[in-house]
């Protein structure tokens, strides 16, 4: 893990994590119509720090999910557990995306057929995804 910093598009929401050179690819419908139209690229983030938290507006998209942007410009800014810390932030608010690369593709079901699959990825399918998540909430005993 590297520490990186980062911003949105208007630069009121900033921050500085550690995260992982392993960049998510999401292809559920909800991640193609947040990002209009792709997958949502993402990086897991550790130790993660923001300043401009009130520009910053949750949505609770799922029984179990949440999703930020910020107010003032809407850029997407992550993705969380609820209740729980920031998991994953978009890769595209990163100032240095050098050495990272696309390890993984999550509901490949749902990726568009004119969008082709990364080489050397893993791919799982929305059946897999959803057994891995209740095993993880069954874990934590929800």
């Amino acid at each position: 893990m590297s520490v990186r910093t980062g911003q949105c598009l208007c630069g009121k929401v900033r921050f500085h994590a550690k995260v992982e050179p392993s960049i998510q690819a999401c292809h559920c419908t909800q991640c193609q119509r947040w990002t209009g139209g792709g997958p949502l690229l993402s990086v897991r983030a550790r130790d993660l720090e923001i300043e401009g938290e009130d520009w910053i507006e949750d949505y609770r998209h799922s029984e179990w999910g949440e999703r930020a942007f910020c107010r003032k410009c809407g850029t997407t800014l992550y993705w969380k557990m609820q209740g729980r810390p920031v998991g994953y932030i978009a890769v595209g608010l990163l100032d240095d995306q050098s050495e990272l690369a696309v390890t993984e593709e999550i509901f490949v079901d749902f990726r568009p057929s004119w969008f082709p699959a990364w080489i050397g990825a893993t791919q799982s399918t929305e059946a897999q995804e959803m057994a891995k998540l209740e095993a993880f909430l069954a874990e934590q005993g929800k």
